[in-house]
């Protein structure tokens, strides 16, 4: 009798190599061949090179000694929500509760499915840790001239970690899948969650970045001694200290060991337990977690409350067909969980920098030099809500439209005006958060207001011209979908920045100070004020053609 796990996992395999077909096999073995040499050669030949260019093992040895423990539990902590959370985000993207219901249906238990979905996908999660793995190990490597099996132990204990968090991250998933497709809305709710993840890891990415040497100090304190993460850094510093070929003291082993608290006896029978504890956890509730059963997803019941104030001041204003048109457009935008987390998304994204960059004591930071940054920022805000999503839900509601008189223009002209709604709120958060952190004057504060809803609309209007060009009809996962978003992000981005290098080229080609006009024109130490203003001109000009490009093309029959 064939194991249902391992038919489970063989489909699962068959479905992410579905692109190779025959010579799946084939290319795997030479993908994991290549990691191999990746990890084994490539990657230490490369920071070897990098590192004798830029920083002497000489001088970044001394460094490393001093916040090695905590530098290495920054790294770790950052590794492990990626693992856990990233898998997660992208699997509540789309629920598919059906699936589940047709192998429940025929008597297959929920720990078989997901052994089988996971060992399903090993093999490329494997693939993903051989390539990115050294890059994050590599230099303590290097640094403490580990040998040989002290960098297979320590490779080791990556892949426990990896496989450990990853299969804690699928039952987590399993577990929220289970609940959310329950209600008749847990698909967009989801694919709210799956946002607010992805928020979640882009803040320690953030901190990373720029706070590096602070958060090694932090990550050095007993208190973040009960997260799992630490205690597989620690064990990679323990491995890292023993196998050194760099002769370390016992003064120096000694002062490790004081940050590290827990010997690495202790810290291994923790990996060891996190990884046992979490398979087994999973495993024992796997067949509670999801049962088949009449439930709430099965009845759905619709209640229309009274419309609010401002959905009836715009019937009152607007009494004809585009009012009604405007409403509608509304009310499927806001009611829809994942826009509204794609708006916090954006709004984070928006405010984040400005935040670090104060919180680094930057001496020449003033609003006139960093005007142009959150410009840029807010027309990230316009066009990620409105990009790919919120448009059109089906080909039928695409020939409906098509066959009123004018039906695409004045479709696309509704959704612009309630758009622009929307974009009110997109561009006041942010200029009054900005405003009172800042501490920005009345009229920076209007300016800020002013041009950052301009660029919000141009950043709106874009992705409206792409996604009518490139309808994806609510599929999140098509490849339209994907390219509809990342079109709209980098044309309303580099539309802007694009004037800067535009001005940077012409001044090294034609010998004239482009520069020095834009500020003779705005005033002095208006140099960035004046770009920001010619990119929104051009932000807008191009906006404007792709919008009446997408209404010409919703207008053919064949569209």
């Amino acid at each position: 009798m064939v194991r249902t796990w391992l038919a489970i996992a063989t489909a699962e395999f068959q479905v992410l190599t579905s692109s190779l077909r025959r010579n799946r096999k084939l290319f795997t073995g030479i993908l994991y061949a290549l990691a191999l040499v990746w990890a084994v050669v490539v990657t230490p030949m490369i920071y070897n090179a990098v590192l004798t260019a830029i920083f002497p093992m000489h001088v970044l040895r001394p460094m490393l000694l001093v916040i090695f423990p905590g530098l290495m539990r920054t790294v770790g902590l950052f590794l492990w929500l990626i693992l856990l959370l990233f898998p997660m985000s992208m699997a509540l993207q789309e629920i598919k509760i059906g699936q589940w219901e047709i192998f429940l249906s025929n008597n297959v238990r929920t720990r078989d499915i997901m052994v089988g979905t996971f060992l399903g996908k090993i093999g490329l999660y494997g693939l993903v840790i051989v390539f990115l793995a050294p890059l994050l190990i590599a230099p303590f490597m290097l640094a403490f001239e580990v040998s040989v099996i002290g960098q297979l132990l320590v490779y080791g204990v990556v892949t426990m970690l990896a496989m450990g968090t990853i299969w804690l991250s699928n039952f987590l998933t399993s577990l929220v899948q289970a609940r959310l497709g329950e209600s008749s809305r847990g698909n967009d709710i989801a694919k709210a969650v799956a946002m607010v993840i992805a928020i979640v890891v882009i803040i320690p990415m953030y901190g990373l970045m720029f706070f590096l040497p602070t958060l090694s100090e932090m990550m050095g304190m007993n208190a973040f001694l009960i997260l799992p993460s630490t205690w597989f850094s620690d064990l990679i510093s323990w491995i890292a200290i023993t196998f050194n070929g760099i002769g370390l003291t016992s003064w120096q082993i000694l002062g490790f060991s004081t940050v590290l608290q827990l010997d690495i006896l202790v810290t291994s029978v923790l990996v060891s337990g996190f990884v046992l504890g979490t398979v087994g956890l999973a495993l024992g509730a796997a067949d509670r977690v999801f049962t088949i059963e009449a439930g709430v997803r099965t009845e759905v019941v619709t209640t229309i409350g009274r419309e609010n104030v401002i959905l009836r001041g715009i019937r009152n204003v607007s009494t004809g067909p585009f009012g009604s048109l405007m409403v509608t457009n509304i009310k499927d935008f806001v009611r829809k969980a994942q826009n509204l987390s794609k708006i916090g998304y954006g709004l984070i994204l928006a405010i984040i920098m400005p935040i670090i960059m104060m919180a680094m004591d930057i001496e020449f930071l003033q609003f006139s030099e960093m005007f142009m940054m959150l410009i840029v920022m807010m027309s990230l805000i316009g066009a990620m809500p409105f990009a790919g999503t919120g448009f059109l839900e089906s080909k039928d509601q695409l020939w409906i439209i098509q066959s009123a008189p004018s039906g695409a223009s004045r479709f696309v002209k509704s959704r612009i005006a309630s758009q622009a709604m929307i974009s009110i709120v997109l561009a006041v958060i942010p200029s009054v958060i900005l405003y009172f952190m800042m501490s920005l004057t009345v009229f920076e504060f209007a300016t800020l207001l002013g041009l950052g809803y301009v660029a919000v609309v141009g950043g709106m209007l874009m992705a409206t011209g792409v996604t009518a060009r490139n309808p994806n009809y609510e599929d999140t996962k098509s490849p339209a979908h994907q390219a509809n978003v990342m079109m709209s992000v980098m044309i309303a981005e580099f539309s802007i920045i694009g004037v800067m290098f535009a001005d940077i080229f012409l001044t090294i080609g034609t010998g004239i100070d482009f520069f020095g006009m834009i500020e003779s024109i705005f005033g002095p130490g208006n140099m960035m004020f004046g770009v920001s203003v010619i990119g929104l001109v051009v932000q807008w000009v191009i906006a404007g053609v792709l919008v009446w490009s997408g209404i010409r093309y919703l207008s053919k029959p064949d569209a």
